[in-house]
């Protein structure tokens, strides 16, 4: 015993709470933080929600499907014309940057002007025509309404002449055999298109300009096109020709001493022949997965050609026209002393467009009242929309079909009519009409509320007995 007694004394008591960093987070006194103290410096900072994508902003962004689906829903005017701190709209930032299907799917947009000017004055064909995007300008050439090929900048440059001075042989090309003005001028130095061509050192484009003017008319693309060559008939007569002894001499001498010289193909010779054959509308040597829509009109330089819905309107219109004349003429019998009004949505358009318009006054002289009643006429007459957009085709007669106008007696000055009396709930007898819904929890509520009052009532109803019998004692 003495021998454990003096190991004990050997050992110090040591107290574990004066150690550092030894104390137990489990302890009584161990102190907690609370739970949001650490929350903002470990939180990691939550992104910030995206502003909504605007209709510009999806144009500059190369973000075709969603300008489609803006277009499909709807989109307003102040949309179409936002613009940027250069005055750009999406339809110009596009061509500038090269978006063939933000171009493509804004060709179906309402209230866009393929006119617009930036603060320079450049159009969306002078931007795509600058910047050398050869399927942007032939997508405006051919199915944008309304394109202004001569619209000039501030500096007096047309699209042509920028394509131009920048050597875009393609969009050159395209621009010329769309009728581009050869001879207009800008501002400044006063120069046609071939002029800055040459100016600026672009030969290949005044070359390629040079060709064209002499051969404005591509001929392989009309359906009267023949496949023939032409001087084939002449060159096989001449080789028919019988010759003498001496002509067959020389022409053996010469072949013997001819040297192969290699020289540029002639004009409407055999491979120019051989190109237009290829690339003939009705070339035999070729599978046309696609027609022109216009194949009696070819593009030519000079010639302004108009764009593909444009053409096709045009023939739509003709082919109803043709297949029954008398029934358009009936049409037009019946509505010429119509006038359609279109009515806008915004209430400011609304009220200008139902403004009452005056007619044209008939003077006394009989020349003269026949020229304004004939004025009044062309007036009516040119306000109407299409037929066939007006007149709803039948699923009986597949034609035109004369609307149906019901017309009612006007009531007298003194008829008052009966006031309908509304049956507001079903006591009134209007249980066919709609209910206001009643919810569960609203039902349970109104229940519990009904037991707890008839409860209360016989509890009442037992103290009074109880109260009566104690007096009765």
């Amino acid at each position: 015993s003495w021998g454990s007694e003096e190991d004990s004394d050997e050992f110090e008591e040591v107290d574990f709470e004066d150690l550092e960093d030894c104390r137990s987070i489990a302890s009584d006194d161990s102190f907690y933080p609370p739970d949001d103290v650490f929350a903002d410096s470990e939180r990691s900072p939550s992104p910030e929600s995206p502003e909504p994508l605007s209709f510009f902003k999806a144009c500059c962004t190369n973000n075709a499907a969603i300008v489609r689906i803006m277009i499909r829903h709807g989109v307003k005017e102040e949309e179409v014309k936002e613009t940027d701190r250069n005055n750009r709209i999406g339809l110009v930032v596009a061509c500038y940057q090269g978006f063939v299907d933000v171009v493509i799917a804004l060709s179906q947009c309402p209230y866009l002007d393929v006119n617009w000017q930036d603060s320079e004055g450049n159009t969306a064909l002078i931007t795509a025509a600058q910047a050398g995007h050869i399927t942007i300008t032939n997508y405006l050439l051919n199915y944008y309404c309304g394109l202004d090929i001569e619209r000039r900048n501030c500096h007096g440059f047309t699209a042509l002449m920028k394509a131009s001075m920048q050597g875009r042989v393609e969009c050159v090309r395209s621009l010329m055999m769309a009728g581009a003005s050869l001879d207009a001028r800008d501002f400044g130095r006063n120069l046609t298109a071939r002029e800055w061509a040459l100016f600026t050192g672009r030969y290949e484009t005044a070359w390629v300009m040079t060709r064209l003017m002499e051969r404005p008319y591509p001929f392989q693309y009309c359906d009267t096109y023949s496949l023939e060559w032409p001087p084939l008939g002449s060159l096989v007569a001449r080789a028919q020709e019988t010759r003498g002894c001496l002509k067959r001499l020389s022409d053996t001498v010469r072949n013997v001493f001819n040297i192969a010289n290699v020289t540029n193909p002639e004009d409407e010779g055999v491979i120019d022949h051989l190109v237009s054959v290829t690339t003939a509308m009705r070339s035999p040597f070729i599978a046309v997965a696609c027609h022109t829509v216009c194949p009696d009109s070819p593009p030519s330089v000079g010639k302004r050609r108009y764009a593909v819905p444009e053409i096709v309107r045009k023939q739509r219109a003709k082919e109803l026209l043709c297949a029954n004349p008398d029934r358009v003429d009936s049409h037009r019998k019946l509505f010429q002393n119509s006038r359609l009004t279109l009515v806008a949505k915004n209430s400011e358009d609304r009220r200008s467009s139902l403004q009452v318009q005056k007619a044209v006054p008939r003077h006394r002289s009989s020349s003269l009242g026949t020229v304004s009643h004939t004025q009044a006429l062309e007036l009516r007459r040119t306000s109407l929309l299409p037929l066939h957009m007006v007149l709803r085709r039948s699923s009986v007669r597949p034609g035109l079909s004369i609307p149906k106008v019901r017309i009612s007696k006007a009531p007298s000055t003194t008829y008052e009519p009966e006031p309908v009396r509304r049956k507001s709930s079903a006591k009134d007898g209007g249980g066919n009409l709609l209910q206001i819904p009643k919810w569960r929890y609203k039902e349970l509520k109104e229940e519990r509320r009904k037991a707890e009052e008839a409860e209360r009532k016989r509890l009442e109803a037992v103290t009074r007995r109880h109260i009566a019998a104690g007096k009765r004692k």
